[in-house]
């Protein structure tokens, strides 16, 4: 054990760290969390507006920024019919007119409110089905176009179990205190929705109660949070034909035909008991009851859009109960947001052009090398893993790509109109094109340029049936990435992150992946017994971690995120450190560059959250709220203590018997 003290004074010069942001009366040893974001915390509670505050937010604030101010350019610049700048211009200024929004009312989902309405037969429901999931209203089921899990060179049409309007099944069947205001909290939002359409509050209470027994029964029967992660128990393939046996009255075989996918000899079910369910409801409840149900999703699915009373109603619930959010944020911050979703590509080619140089690339692309090789490193020198294995492991991480800044190719949205006239209508085309482009991509060969994320967003992912990583230009900025910061700053933050997304390769799902893409089994029965051993200790751990009485984490639904945590860690710090092995060890602003590594990390992960936040992710997030992002991980890690000179037994870390490593 070293002699380092346990609290080192932080330069006041420092170009990265403020020791404002800390707190120097916590020890690294006892309170790390504190010690090195307690000044932050302190001084940065949760804005009214948002339901968490954290270093994300502060980073999607400035992006946020730029793309307002890009889109009000776009907006005032007169650019050709049908161009970029056209597009998400007219797109915004649409957003912005709440004139030309309180004057149309309902006039731009008029069509199908009259579908439903004229629903009588279980036929006509599954139309009115048909054109609301195609709007994104949410009835029934959900849908999403994918590799195929057993043949990766293939696009699949995954259905997945859907309809319900809470975060999660859970929020339906939980009979403790807080759950069931809550429920009752959404039931009287549904009521007040359907008031503000017109209807008596005795018809609009029957129709919220109406709603909730659908919806109850569809959670009833769909799977756990946790069993949504199991990617075996998920995987079942039903030929069309199979498809109809299963579903005979909702008939989703010629739903597929219908939305144009014809071609598809099978589709992907998740829960097939789902289905059986959803048949029975098509056949035993009243069209009428139906009809509430879809005119709900549809009026729910569009509030944002809608007249300002309807928006601020739903913001009551949504944004104050389920999240603790006090106040909207202001409407250009609502149409920034809604615009990116719609048209996230396009809104990207603009922020792109002059937020991401070539050179941050560059360097960025240099970190994922250096992590990769120190993945295969770590893979070659497992002991409790034999080379049988080790063989299919490296292999896989061979066939890792990896795409960093935004898209060789930008998405092509020729076909999409948008105007200035309706903000709803353009909400509404710009789904109807993404739904459109989705079902394009079946029955052709898998799009290389393709991206799950607009390249602004503030995020990472790894695309287990791509086996690729993704680093959109939002995320590759301080403080995640510092073009000016020496190297344990840059390991520590968008380093870790690289190591994150790299390992979720190897993570409790990711590891059913191969090379290809394909869900296939390449581990030996002893080797994956060893592996599951070591996640479980993790997941062990991370039940322990309490919200407030009552509410924990849920180590088995974090499980991936806490090994891609741990390990991702693990990785960037081995890579900084063959990186000082060559440039030397020289402290810094007063701390050491391996001290630096951690606080830099710890920084990354700084938030304050709403009691009502935490207890959503807790419920619904795959994600560890953040301080137990960097506590957990930290805890089991021998080269945090050595970094701080934290002696055994002390608080911030575990008994050597007691730490947790996969990679």
């Amino acid at each position: 054990m070293t002699n380092k003290p346990l609290a080192p004074t932080l330069s006041s010069d420092d170009i990265v760290f403020d020791p404002q942001d800390m707190d120097t009366a916590a020890s690294p040893a006892t309170d790390f969390w504190r010690w090195a974001n307690g000044g932050w915390l302190d001084s940065n509670p949760v804005p009214p507006e948002y339901s968490a505050w954290g270093a994300f937010h502060e980073l999607h604030t400035r992006n946020e920024q730029i793309v307002h101010e890009l889109l009000k350019q776009a907006s005032e610049s007169g650019a050709e019919q049908g161009s970029t700048t056209q597009k998400v211009g007219d797109f915004y200024a649409s957003g912005m007119d709440t004139d030309a929004i309180e004057a149309a009312g309902l006039d731009p989902i008029q069509d199908w409110l009259d579908l439903i309405d004229g629903i009588d037969t279980v036929e006509d429901l599954r139309t009115a089905f048909t054109e609301l999931i195609r709007i994104g209203a949410g009835v029934g089921w959900d849908w999403h176009v994918e590799p195929d899990r057993t043949d990766s060179s293939q696009n699949l049409l995954y259905i997945n179990q859907g309809g319900l309007s809470l975060p999660d099944r859970d929020y339906y069947t939980r009979t403790d205190e807080q759950s069931l205001e809550l429920a009752q909290s959404y039931r009287d939002h549904t009521t007040a929705m359907f008031e503000l359409l017109g209807r008596s509050q005795e018809a609009a209470t029957a129709a919220a109660a109406t709603i909730w027994d659908i919806e109850l029964r569809l959670a009833e029967a769909s799977n756990t949070a946790v069993e949504r992660r199991d990617v075996e128990a998920t995987t079942n393939k039903f030929t069309r034909s199979e498809l109809a046996e299963l579903t005979p009255t909702a008939m989703l075989s010629e739903w597929v035909e219908v939305i144009g996918a014809a071609q598809e000899p099978a589709v992907n079910i998740d829960k097939p008991e789902f289905f059986t369910e959803l048949d029975t409801m098509f056949d035993e409840i009243p069209i009428a009851s139906w009809k509430s149900y879809c005119v709900w999703h549809l009026i729910s699915s569009v509030a944002s859009a809608l007249p300002a009373r309807f928006e601020d109603e739903s913001f009551s619930f949504w944004g104050v109960k389920v999240s603790g959010q006090q106040v909207q944020k202001p409407r250009w911050k609502r149409v920034v947001a809604a615009v990116g979703g719609g048209v996230g590509q396009l809104v990207s080619e603009l922020y792109v052009r002059d937020n991401f140089p070539p050179s941050a690339k560059e360097r960025v692309e240099g970190l994922v090398e250096r992590i990769l090789v120190e993945m295969k490193t770590s893979i070659e020198t497992r002991e409790w893993m034999g080379e049988e294995t080790k063989h299919q492991a490296l292999e896989k991480l061979a066939g890792f790509g990896y795409k960093i800044g935004y898209p060789d190719v930008w998405r092509d949205y020729s076909d999409l109109t948008i105007g200035r006239d309706s903000w709803l209508t353009n909400r509404l085309e710009a789904r109807e094109f993404e739904f459109d482009r989705n079902i394009s991509l079946l029955g052709k060969p898998l799009d290389p340029h393709e991206w799950l994320l607009p390249p602004h967003i503030v995020n990472a992912y790894y695309w287990p049936e791509r086996n690729e990583i993704v680093f959109p230009a939002g995320i590759l900025q301080p403080p995640f990435f510092v073009a000016d910061a020496d190297d344990a700053v840059n390991f520590g933050g968008i380093g870790a992150v690289i190591g994150h997304e790299i390992t979720h390769g190897f993570d409790d799902k990711g590891s059913m992946y191969d090379a290809t893409g394909h869900l296939r089994n390449w581990w030996t029965e002893d080797d994956r017994i060893e592996f599951d051993a070591r996640a479980k200790m993790i997941s062990d751990q991370f039940d322990q971690f309490e919200i407030e009485n009552g509410l924990s984490v849920n180590g088995a639904l974090t499980l991936g995120e806490n090994i891609a945590d741990l390990a991702g860690l693990t990785l960037a710090f081995s890579a900084l450190g063959r990186m000082l092995d060559e440039s030397g060890r020289d402290p810094i602003g007063g701390l050491t560059p391996e001290q630096r590594f951690f606080l830099s990390y710890a920084r990354v992960w700084r938030m304050n959250s709403t009691p009502e936040y935490l207890r959503l992710i807790v419920n619904s997030d795959p994600h560890s709220p953040a301080q137990f992002r960097v506590t957990g991980p930290l805890s089991n890690l021998d080269e945090f203590a050595a970094a701080f000179g934290i002696p055994d037994g002390s608080a911030a870390i575990r008994p050597v018997n007691e730490r947790a490593r996969v990679w």
